[in-house]
């Protein structure tokens, strides 16, 4: 994304030139961009874009300092870190005067793979070791002026994209006091976010759901599918995707084997044909431009 690129997503979704958004760098990868501010108008306006691509963001204080509630209120008792804006929320954001801001700019669609199509409208996020993390990551890679390898960039926009999505389910069961409402959605999103590490299985899901891997199995089974099955077809569609993208052309069958997750090509095309899915080579042929 381009800087001209940047100027139409902050007019088109905060009304505001970047110098009077006060935007300092960015870095933008294949689809996701992350941006730098140092505000000069301290109370921001956010609106539905009325044309143009449909972008969510998360907005962070990048000083350390705690963003005022987006209500206004100075005695909200748990000020968020970071604020989650869906294309369709309006809010108004009153940062203190010279903010340091961080944005992390994610299209709808792309959020939309691990969601489900449903995208929250707008959400307040607690300060955990998950958002204060994902803050002080999307800092560095903002502040690092080494483009780095097509792979290293792959790598971080999946990053960005998962720490997202990993911040609004921590998010729904710090708002509820509960887990998220079902075992399947709980294992289905720690699948979304672990399904890259090929090291990653079902004893290792059933661990971090803190139950037996025969209670995990049951609970599969109820919804006439096996937990292993569910994360092949996951990294199946995460090594497609990638397959079909010209962007990844330069990568090897066994590089993109390695990043959907899979520990060597030859398990990834018998994945492939498990899902009844084209072969890599007859994928690559398929390759469509980005859009």
């Amino acid at each position: 994304m381009t800087r001209s690129s940047v100027a139409s997503l902050l007019a088109a979704h905060l009304g505001l030139p970047t110098h009077v958004a006060g935007l300092v760098a960015t870095r933008s990868f294949r689809s996701i961009t992350v941006t730098y501010h140092r505000v000069r108008d301290t109370t921001w306006r956010w609106a539905p874009a009325a044309t143009g691509a449909h972008s969510t963001a998360v907005l962070f204080s990048a000083d350390g300092a705690e963003p005022r509630a987006p209500t206004g209120d100075a005695d909200h008792p748990a000020a968020p870190v970071g604020l989650f804006l869906s294309p369709s929320s309006e809010r108004t954001l009153p940062w203190r005067p010279r903010s340091e801001v961080l944005g992390v700019w994610v299209p709808e669609s792309l959020l939309q793979d691990f969601t489900e199509g449903i995208t929250p409208d707008a959400v307040d996020l607690a300060p955990t070791p998950l958002t204060i993390g994902f803050r002080t990551f999307a800092q560095a890679v903002v502040r690092h002026g080494d483009e780095g390898s097509s792979m290293s960039q792959y790598a971080i926009e999946r990053l960005l994209a998962e720490m997202t999505f990993g911040a609004l389910v921590e998010q729904q069961s710090v708002e509820t006091g509960q887990r998220p409402s079902s075992l399947l959605e709980r294992a289905r999103s720690i699948m979304l976010m672990r399904r890259e590490d090929p090291n990653f299985s079902t004893p290792q899901l059933a661990a971090e759901l803190h139950i037996s891997q025969r209670q995990l199995q049951r609970a599969f089974a109820r919804a006439g599918i096996r937990p292993g099955d569910m994360l092949r077809r996951m990294r199946v569609e995460l090594a497609e995707s990638m397959l079909r993208n010209p962007l990844y052309s330069g990568l090897t069958v066994d590089e993109v084997a390695h990043y959907a997750g899979f520990t060597s090509a030859l398990q990834l095309r018998r994945a492939l044909q498990v899902e009844g899915v084209p072969s890599p080579t007859a994928l690559r042929r398929s390759e469509t431009p980005s859009r």
